[in-house]
């Protein structure tokens, strides 16, 4: 049940700036009469007229923010040494690969030397030591700026897809290359993403379409549909094979995404409705269907069958479930009668949790982690059903993906806090590991002084939460002197894995403390520990981030006065909460593209796929969940808030600017401590990613800097006008 009362944008009570609370002389921030009624509950909303992002009002303001921004961060000395410095660390390593596959004996990858500003799509004929450019985002089109967000090879290599995005959209374009003569096909295919080549030659594929590549209009993700195109042919004939309406009994709802896949092994196409639901429902038809346009599709399983992701080999299928395996637990079922409710278990990994299923040829690639920390893999033989460990001589996050899934050759990634990104080779079959081909080289100075502790700390309910604590012992002291930035992100049952984040060593190098709290919500410890931090739940995330912040002022690892949190995208729900409910905890925040104002959010063009996770204001239960994770509605008018610094990107299609906006403009105008409360508008980028390296070098320069400045390093405080 809501009601609405909005007083249009002309009715307009009265102009606030933060100067008549503290020394910071923000841009004018318009304050209007906006009422909704929830259940009986009255909700003010005075800065809801900026949700109209074409107004050109808003624009302005933003830009204006931007503006005042930039010109305090730029203040900062030391700022552009550490920019300096990350410009340097780049450089340690020589080149850069990721995404590497084989098809054809040729592999594909990107690749990024050492001060490019773009990864840049290369091949390889066969294991030739010489990469071959294909394609370079930087040079595609004069005077813009793209980056490439997906490819698709052809079984034979000769053809690839490409996802072709500008300035950060991640609405892309969809593009075909020849590969031998480095020429594009005539298709240009606004807003797509490629799915898969039909047959191996690539005279046809599969894509889906979202209606608008506009990331501000709210219906841009409704009703998408999947599409067979023929090479060549004009995108107006090609022919509609799955989408809500097309396919109406399988009740595809408006925001959910269509998604048609298949198997070089398996005589049937798959479906799935995608959201941020990890639980999937999945459909088969035969492949003979395709040439008919329209699938007689049956159902494999239901959400409440709590299936996570399926594989298919021959005439069996296997699933990724969590049902009754708080662990979750690989089952296996014939595609002649899928039965999952009496589905053979395959595989359990006892106090691990199963995060991935991949196949190569012969064998099902399984991985698992303890507490999200430390890979362990392990193989089921296609043949014989028979599971073996597969032992590597890695630490940390290990990633194997087959080059293809008709070859047991595999490439395996692997990180941890203090080890490099690195990719190693291994053939699954015969058990056999080495370097490989795209083993990287790295020279970064000091990196042995950085540790890492793992710990577990009892949160508000006793439970215990892993905490990652990272530094440079000769800097550090247990007195409570050190800096420390803290973040966590606890959503989707995702887990915050250790990565080596070369980009923080100048801070780390400074005497900065890293911390991650690995919080509910996230899948780190299983279904269980993902559904302990889900809608109405939702405050052990937050409540999980504080006990981990105040365990490390207590054990002096740092102190209040220098302590500092973070949280990302759905993470900002966690900060936002973590400093609207303990402002005296933290001295400084950076909320970067967070979700801060979740009653409203499901009225952004991402929010209905995002209900499945945080709910909706519909259901009453679910609205007063909603109220209570919403970090904009929990700002105290005279309240005292540790400086915050909030980014946003104007491109954003998953957190629209305007919820990071909203939140800036009441925390400025409440705000009665003497902390800045700064906006950091990008306008070249969306979510995350799509700058130049330049760039992004300064954008986290921009945090750290005002982090060291607020928690007060001496080589950080700006000179008094």
């Amino acid at each position: 049940m809501k009601a609405k009362i909005s007083l249009a944008f002309s009715f307009v009570l009265i102009i606030f700036t933060s100067a008549l609370f503290s020394q910071w002389n923000y841009p004018a921030t318009v304050r209007t009469d906006s009422i909704e009624i929830h259940f009986g509950n009255v909700i003010e909303d005075p800065y809801q007229w900026l949700e109209d992002m074409k107004n050109t009002e808003v624009e302005k303001w933003f830009k204006e923010q931007a503006e005042f921004t930039q010109k305090i961060l730029d203040k900062i000395p030391g700022r552009d040494l550490l920019v300096t410095e990350m410009t340097e660390i780049d450089r340690m390593k020589k080149v850069k690969y990721s995404g590497i596959e084989e098809h054809g004996g040729r592999y594909f990858f990107t690749k990024r030397i050492a001060g490019e500003e773009e990864p840049k799509l290369y091949y390889r004929d066969g294991t030739e030591t010489q990469d071959k450019l294909l394609f370079d985002p930087m040079t595609y089109q004069e005077g813009k700026s793209f980056s490439l967000g997906y490819w698709i090879v052809t079984d034979d290599g000769s053809k690839v897809m490409l996802g072709i995005t500008e300035s950060g959209k991640e609405r892309p374009v969809l593009r075909v290359m020849n590969v031998d003569k480095k020429t594009f096909y005539s298709e240009e295919i606004e807003a797509s993403y490629g799915s898969e080549w039909i047959d191996g030659k690539g005279d046809f594929f599969i894509y889906l379409k979202v209606k608008s590549d506009d990331v501000h209009d709210a219906s841009a993700n409704l009703d998408s549909k999947n599409y067979l195109h023929k090479l060549g042919d004009p995108v107006s004939s090609d022919i509609e094979i799955l989408s809500r309406k097309h396919d109406s009994e399988m009740n595809i709802l408006p925001e959910e995404y269509p998604i048609i896949f298949s198997f070089k092994n398996c005589d049937f196409y798959f479906a799935s409705k995608s959201s941020v639901d990890n639980n999937s429902e999945y459909y088969y038809a035969p492949k003979s269907e395709l040439a008919k346009g329209k699938f007689s599709w049956k159902k494999i399983c239901s959400k409440e069958d709590e299936i996570k992701y399926l594989i298919a080999n021959k005439k069996d299928i296997y699933l990724l479930s969590s049902e009754n395996a708080p662990n979750n637990k690989v089952i296996r079922t014939s595609l002649l009668n899928p039965d999952v409710n009496n589905a053979a278990v395959v595989f359990e990994n006892g106090d691990k949790v199963i995060e991935s299923i991949y196949t190569a040829k012969d064998f099902l690639i399984i991985t698992s982690a303890r507490n999200g920390l430390q890979s362990f893999i392990n193989k089921l033989d296609y043949s014989t059903g028979k599971v073996s460990d597969v032992t590597l001589p890695l630490k940390g996050i290990i990633n194997v993906i087959p080059l293809n899934s008709q070859s047991d050759e595999c490439i395996v990634y692997n990180t941890d806090w203090t080890v490099p990104f690195n990719i190693y080779y291994l053939n699954v079959g015969h058990d056999l590991f080495s370097k490989g081909w795209f083993y990287m080289e790295n020279e970064y100075a000091g990196l042995d002084n950085i540790v890492s502790e793992e710990l577990e700390v009892p949160s508000h309910d006793g439970i215990l939460v892993p905490l990652t604590v990272i530094y440079d012992k000769t800097k550090f002291s247990k007195d409570g002197s050190n800096i420390c930035y803290i973040e966590g992100y606890g959503a989707y049952g995702s887990n915050y894995s250790p990565y080596f984040n070369a980009f923080m060593m100048p801070v780390i190098q400074r005497g900065m403390v890293y911390a991650v709290a690995h919080v509910r919500g996230g899948g780190e410890k299983g279904e269980a520990w993902y559904r302990a931090g889900w809608k109405q739940t939702k405050p052990n995330t937050w409540k999980d981030f504080i006990a981990c912040a105040e365990y490390l002022v207590d054990n002096n690892y740092t102190s209040k006065e220098r302590l500092a949190g973070s949280g990302a995208s759905a993470g900002g729900i966690m900060i936002g909460r973590a400093i609207t409910e303990r402002p005296d905890l933290f001295r400084a925040a950076v909320p970067q593209v967070g979700s801060l104002n979740t009653i409203r959010a499901e009225f952004s063009p991402n929010g209905p796929v995002n209900i499945p996770e945080f709910g909706t204001v519909a259901i009453e239960e679910e609205y007063l969940a909603l109220y209570e994770m919403d970090a904009y509605m929990h700002i105290k008018n005279g309240g005292k808030y540790p400086a915050t610094l909030i980014t946003t990107g104007y491109n954003d299609p998953r957190v629209i600017s305007w919820i990071p906006g909203k939140f800036a403009a009441k925390l400025q105008n409440y705000n009665k401590s003497e902390f800045p409360v700064l906006l950091k508008v990008d306008f070249t980028t969306g979510h995350f990613g799509g700058e130049k390296m330049s760039d992004y070098f300064k954008n986290i320069a921009d945090i750290y800097s005002f982090v060291l400045w607020q928690c007060g390093n001496p080589d950080f405080q700006p000179k008094p006008d």
